[in-house]
């Protein structure tokens, strides 16, 4: 079993590269490409803080600005941890947001990216008038206290014990 997550099966999502930083990219190429072909409609990515560590995230940055892609929407999980360490262990990326305006793009910042109350309403927006990022500021293993904001479950598994802790504070019998 692959500890990435899977597109397959999953209407509308075409693709789950993980943070590789090919999410972007390849997304860039299909949003010009309906700008090309007239079609309407988003293309939707969803990324890593860590992702923003790539090379090829600024670079796609760049081409979606220069190509004024307003149908390319980025939602970045800035929990700022990466991999098995913390941001500021790795290559920090203070202040995200400026960095995506300094880019050209439209960037708004949801302060709980676990609140369907803040993320609903700037998802339902149906136009955009250049590439637009939300930079949603996450908690690993919100709603775990045993788990919250540890890097080190980025690439474990639940089991055990463990499982009956985050059932318990989830309030999954």
């Amino acid at each position: 079993m692959s500890g990435h997550v899977s597109h397959k099966n999953v209407p509308g999502v075409e693709l789950s590269t993980g943070s590789l930083g090919h999410g972007l990219p390849i997304s860039l190429g299909m949003a010009l490409a309906r700008k090309i072909q007239n079609k309407k409609g988003n293309i939707y990515v969803m990324m890593s803080d860590g992702e923003c560590q790539e090379g090829t995230t600024w670079e796609s940055l760049l081409i979606a600005a220069r190509q004024k892609l307003d149908n390319l929407v980025v939602l970045i999980d800035y929990n700022k941890i990466q991999a098995l360490s913390f941001l500021e262990e790795g290559l920090p990326l203070d202040d995200l947001a400026a960095k995506f305006k300094a880019f050209n793009w439209d960037c708004t910042e949801i302060k709980d990216g676990h609140s369907f109350y803040e993320l609903i309403p700037v998802l339902q927006q149906k136009s955009y008038m250049k590439s637009k990022a939300f930079v949603v500021h996450t908690i690993k293993g919100k709603g775990i206290k045993a788990f919250e904001n540890d890097p080190s479950w980025h690439a474990r598994k639940i089991k055990g014990a463990e499982l009956e802790i985050g059932k318990k504070e989830l309030g999954i019998e």
